[in-house]
């Protein structure tokens, strides 16, 4: 791992990443997903390399979904799974349901098709947190998801309008 950096995926992040996750996924009607203790350690590995790479790159995801998140502080904080989470989730304002595209090419919104993605049943999360130049505290989060979604041709059934 990166020096300065180092593994804070606590029980508490975990519970509050699934929880987070879920009640995004509740406005689309999309089943729970549940804590896989694979996919944890799967994501736990995927911070590390993204930390190390000091970027968010999806490279190597042995065919699970993938979300990433980087965030930094000038105080030593540890980002929290809510920011990680509402950040994806506010992709929704780009998302076309007649199209399944992005109302502008220019935004993203990978992220919240994959957090709502009705396919989807397990996910596994993973936080690293250090400094590499004892300046800015920075937080890597990745969470995978197992099926993956994103998937050409199923964005009708796997991401539904919010119910209310």
């Amino acid at each position: 791992m990166k020096a300065g950096f180092s593994d804070q995926t606590s029980q508490d992040f975990l519970t509050s990443m699934v929880d987070s996750i879920n009640q995004h996924r509740a406005k689309h009607g999309a089943p729970p997903v549940q804590l896989d203790q694979t996919l944890v350690d799967y994501a736990k590995s995927r911070a590390e390399h993204i930390a190390e790479k000091g970027a968010l790159v999806h490279d190597g995801t042995e065919g699970y979904g993938e979300n990433l998140y980087t965030s930094s502080s000038s105080r030593p904080v540890q980002g929290p799974a809510t920011a990680a989470s509402d950040a994806w989730y506010s992709e929704i304002k780009f998302y076309d349901y007649e199209t399944f595209a992005s109302k502008d090419p220019k935004e993203a919104i990978g992220h919240f098709t994959q957090l709502v993605w009705n396919g989807s049943t397990k996910i596994g999360a993973g936080r690293v947190c250090g400094t590499a130049d004892n300046t800015w505290h920075d937080t890597y989060i990745a969470v995978n998801f197992s099926p993956a979604g994103n998937m050409t041709g199923a964005y009708k059934e796997n991401v539904l309008p919010p119910t209310g």
